[in-house]
């Protein structure tokens, strides 16, 4: 039998999950013990580092670096406990037509690890996964093969660029990380700091991926949130700036209509 690519994994659609995939922040002192795997193991880092090893030299992980093992692997992990690893797993068999597991060799595996770039793309399907498995229910299940079936297809594109951690996928987790919590203090040196990159690199690159400066790019993730919760939230306009940051309700009146082109007042208005 001819092995078959992650694409052509993703298009069949024949996997079975064993047990609930999971989304974890690993603790200061943990670190993975090599074993042989059962079935495929799925790991795909979404913050922190450290390093792997599968029977041999060490690889290093950081953001966006997923690992995808066959049966009768062995992998041993360690992270640093001062940026610890945050990462999406799953435990799964490959299966014929008939429903049978297949053999490690019946899925053609490219270089590990595969760096995905893209974690705005990667992190919301592992939360599909996660959440759709929880559920326990045809919907939810279908969620989740759907959602399991699109990280094969993003595993088999990234591997077509080198197997190496990018600061693209170091700055893309950074960018994330604003999106997530736009009403920190961000600044462009701490930006800088998770990027791996110089303050005027840092710059320039977000420039280059957003057509924004990095000031330009907190204020409009702000003002994404701020809408967000004007549509969806009883909150009052003062308890939304607080929230977001901002110490004067004005000052974030002012950047709201720099941004949307009406205040927030008129903008929830205009929504009801």
């Amino acid at each position: 039998m001819t092995a078959i690519t992650l694409a052509e994994a993703a298009a069949a659609g024949r996997w079975r999950l064993n047990g609930l995939a999971g989304i974890v922040r690993c603790e200061p002192v943990w670190e993975f013990k090599p074993y042989r795997l059962a079935d495929f193991l799925l790991w795909c880092v979404l913050d922190g580092v450290g390093t792997a090893s599968i029977g041999g030299p060490a690889l290093a992980l950081g953001p966006g670096s997923c690992l995808l093992l066959p049966p009768g692997a062995a992998l041993a992990a360690t992270h640093d406990p001062q940026r610890r690893l945050r990462v999406f797993y799953l435990h799964a068999d490959l299966l014929d037509a008939a429903g049978r597991p297949l053999a490690a060799t019946a899925l053609h595996l490219p270089a590990m690890p595969v760096v995905v770039s893209d974690l705005t793309t990667l992190e919301p399907l592992a939360r599909q996964v996660v959440e759709g498995g929880a559920a326990d229910t045809a919907a939810g299940r279908l969620r989740r093969d759907l959602a399991l079936r699109l990280i094969l297809l993003t595993l088999h594109e990234s591997a077509q660029a080198p197997a190496t951690r990018s600061d693209r996928s170091m700055l893309a987790a950074a960018l994330l990380a604003v999106r997530e919590n736009p009403g920190a203090a961000w600044t462009v040196p701490g930006l800088a700091a998770r990027a791996g990159l110089s303050v005027s690199q840092t710059a320039r690159r977000i420039r280059g991926l957003t057509g924004l400066s990095p000031r330009e790019f907190v204020i409009r993730a702000r003002v994404d949130r701020a809408r967000s919760l004007m549509a969806e939230s009883a909150m009052s306009l003062e308890q939304i700036a607080a929230s977001l940051g901002y110490t004067d309700v004005y000052f974030f009146h002012r950047q709201f209509k720099a941004v949307a082109g009406v205040t927030p007042g008129r903008w929830r208005r205009a929504r009801r």
